[in-house]
């Protein structure tokens, strides 16, 4: 054997992707968004897309709906506009319609990120390669080792921020904003088709907070409530609220459990529950989670507290990039590629197991 060949092997035989294909911590099958778009009157689904902490651009919202149209077999061949915006300085809303095989998916993505950018840019001095909001920062000079400049410059730099300045004095800012741009959002909603979710990271804690808030406002409830009875499908990635509902709860007092009153994901679970048996029962929800693993920021979800009448929950273990010699798995990819990672594009898209409405 060639010699060159052996430490190829060795590095090729190091590298190793446990959750690819994708696995169900539990038997399961959950639909696609083609099935909901196939099985609704109008064959029309809505789907409202937010994205996580860490700066994103218009361009998320194109390459997002491009992922999923691929897999449903359709071409979006989405170029990121001008979208709208709820109120200057606000959220945008970024539209586009996906018409697949078995019907239309209407696209609102909303974009947060630019709402911290002016902060974040605080820190762009520190960053030894500069991202696209720290280009007009004079470049860093001591010496950083490769990997930690990565993390420092990707994670603590641009990502971490996000989290502080919501949960900081900004919040209620951040939750005015979201709230208008789930107004307009959902000012053309069918009431009769389903409403699908999919939240990233610190943007389904903002999303659930807003809502949770405006369910408890006389001006938005009806509004709110109507939002959160239309989900039929909620896809969660990256998922970070086991960790930022920490910050939502006082010290243990040795009475109460810290988690007894619930994170806002758990009250609006428990909202959609109707109080008597005159009421219609809400849309059958299923929750699904997208979990890798070796992604430092991520957590399952609990069952005992998310699953209810009406709701079934599924956690799905995922790989998204290469884990090398056991040791590692870049933590950058390992919570930023769900989307970009085949398993989770297709299960959103086409479920689990595949849709036959898939091609």
């Amino acid at each position: 054997m060639n010699k060159l060949m052996i430490p190829l092997l060795a590095l090729v035989a190091g590298c190793t992707m446990p959750y690819r294909p994708a696995l169900l911590t539990e038997p399961g099958q959950f639909p696609g968004l083609i099935d909901f778009a196939a099985q609704s009157a109008s064959k029309r689904a809505d789907v409202i897309v937010v994205h996580g902490m860490c700066t994103h651009d218009a361009s998320w919202a194109a390459e997002t709906v491009d992922i999923l149209a691929q897999q449903l077999g359709a071409n979006a061949g989405t170029s990121p506009g001008p979208g709208l915006r709820a109120a200057l300085g606000g959220v945008e809303v970024i539209p586009e319609s996906v018409k697949t095989p078995a019907g239309e998916l209407r696209f609102k993505a909303l974009l947060w990120s630019p709402l911290t950018t002016p902060l974040k840019q605080q820190l762009c001095y520190d960053q030894t390669s500069k991202s696209g909001i720290c280009t007009a920062a004079p470049p860093f000079t001591p010496k950083r080792a490769k990997l930690n400049a990565r993390v420092k410059d990707w994670l603590v730099d641009d990502c971490f921020p996000d989290a502080l300045i919501y949960q900081g004095v900004a919040r209620d800012q951040i939750r005015a904003a979201m709230r208008d741009a789930i107004l307009q959002a959902t000012s053309d909603a069918d009431p009769a088709a389903p409403l699908v979710v999919i939240a990233e990271s610190l943007g389904s804690k903002i999303l659930f907070d807003t809502l949770l808030e405006m369910t408890e406002q006389p001006d938005t409830r009806s509004t709110a409530m109507q939002t959160v009875n239309r989900i039929a499908y909620l896809i969660m990635g990256a998922n970070q609220i086991p960790l930022l509902s920490l910050a939502d709860q006082p010290l243990y007092d040795g009475t109460l459990a810290a988690s007894a009153s619930g994170d806002s994901l758990q009250k609006l679970l428990q909202k959609r529950a109707p109080s008597d048996k005159q009421r219609r029962a809400p849309q059958r929800l299923t929750l699904v989670a997208f979990t890798d693993p070796n992604d430092v920021l991520t957590y399952t979800l609990l069952k005992a507290r998310y699953a209810a009448e009406g709701v079934a929950v599924h956690n799905v273990l995922v790989s998204n990039a290469p884990t090398w010699f056991g040791l590692i798995e870049m933590p950058d990819r390992a919570h930023v590629d769900y989307l970009v990672n085949p398993d989770v594009g297709r299960m959103i898209s086409c479920g689990e197991p595949k849709s036959a409405l898939c091609k």
